[in-house]
């Protein structure tokens, strides 16, 4: 931990998660309130309210975020587009909005559509919904984010399903979204952020203020390379620039060069 950087205490702990839950309600009454649904300019609305709730949660705890790799984003007109992001943080999907333009909406686990206030904002931004139980109600949800995307919803997907127990690590990925990026033709995005594992503690109401976090934008994997025969190859090659843009294959060269 650098000198910048330090722990919060148990009241100012209090004080941070009052004020993130405040900050998010707000930002879901004006999503709520925005007119119009689906009209000229409402998806521009609620993209500028969603960057607009990632700065101010970042602004909270003194979170900076640098980019590198923004030559290998580059979003094709036309073409359907996905954001996989390595899952290491809750912070990852602010830190998304705040970092990379355009559109961008999470597939979300369909029981924060039962969170009142949140999960009629999270509908009405145009974020689908996965059930990870009811394989027949998935079809469904993945047919509905599949029109959103066609339609220029950027995707943002954490295909190892859950957060990672630390830095610098791959958790095991799920075909869901892959299955998803053949169905659309889709061209995924790999990003990682480094340094973004404790900036809220695992499990813990504890954050880390001022942490300088690096996002990392991968080379991009045109699924129209793949089809269902050679869908494992795609989530290997996937996993493989995940090690790159986290660390780990950076860290396992160190260590050989050591030995």
């Amino acid at each position: 931990m650098s000198d910048k950087t330090k722990l919060t205490g148990p009241f100012y702990s209090v004080w941070i998660f009052i004020i993130t839950v405040l900050s998010t309600l707000k930002t879901c009454s004006h999503i709520l309130i925005v007119p119009g649904s689906g009209k000229a300019g409402f998806r521009d609305k609620i993209d500028k309210i969603l960057v607009s709730w990632a700065h101010r949660l970042l602004a909270i705890i003194g979170t900076k975020i640098s980019v590198q790799g923004k030559e290998n984003l580059y979003f094709e007109p036309g073409r359907a587009h996905m954001i996989m992001c390595s899952h290491t943080s809750n912070y990852d999907i602010p830190a998304t909005f705040a970092v990379v333009p355009g559109s961008i909406r999470m597939l979300a686990k369909k029981e924060l559509k039962k969170i009142p206030i949140f999960g009629h904002a999270i509908s009405r931004s145009e974020m689908p919904f996965i059930n990870r139980i009811d394989r027949k109600d998935a079809i469904k949800d993945l047919a509905y984010a599949k029109a959103k995307m066609e339609d220029g919803i950027i995707l943002w997907v954490a295909p190892e399903g859950t957060r990672t127990f630390g830095p610098n690590q791959v958790g095991r990925l799920k075909k869901g979204g892959f299955h998803l990026a053949l169905g659309t033709d889709a061209i995924i995005h790999p990003i990682a952020f480094r340094g973004i594992h404790d900036v809220q503690l695992l499990k813990k109401i504890q954050w880390t203020l001022n942490k300088e976090v690096v996002c990392h934008i991968g080379k991009s994997i045109d699924s129209r390379n793949y089809d269902k025969k050679t869908l494992r190859q795609m989530m290997l090659d996937l996993e493989t620039e995940f090690k790159v843009l986290v660390g780990s294959e950076t860290d396992a060269a160190e260590v050989d060069s050591k030995d």
